[in-house]
């Protein structure tokens, strides 16, 4: 009975290892796709990115933010539906949209 219990608990923390192992995978692809996005289709450097990261939540379930080197008080995001990349909104880094605010990296 304790080879079982201790067999389960090792396919447990396996199956745990290996999920969080493609979570990580996930974050890291989409994260790549989209600096991919900005540099080949929209003609940005990688210099011109000051940072970019993914992240799982709740409305779109998979947003990519993009902060770029010449606003950094702004953050863009991106998604991907339908094999596609586009930005679909972008909000101060801190606090909230007050109308007053002029961003440089608007898609269309």
């Amino acid at each position: 009975m304790k080879k079982i219990k201790i067999l389960l608990l090792i396919i447990v923390l396996m199956a745990c290892a290996l999920g969080a192992a493609g979570f990580k995978i996930f974050i890291d692809k989409t994260t790549s796709e989209v600096e991919a996005y900005l540099l080949e289709n929209r003609g940005y450097y990688p210099n011109d990115i000051y940072e970019i990261y993914t992240q799982i939540g709740k409305a779109p379930l998979v947003s990519t933010t993009v902060i770029f080197e010449d606003d950094r008080s702004s953050r863009y995001l991106y998604r991907k539906e339908n094999g596609k990349i586009y930005q679909y909104s972008r909000a101060p880094v801190h606090g909230v949209y007050d109308g007053t605010k002029r961003y440089k990296h608007i898609e269309e």
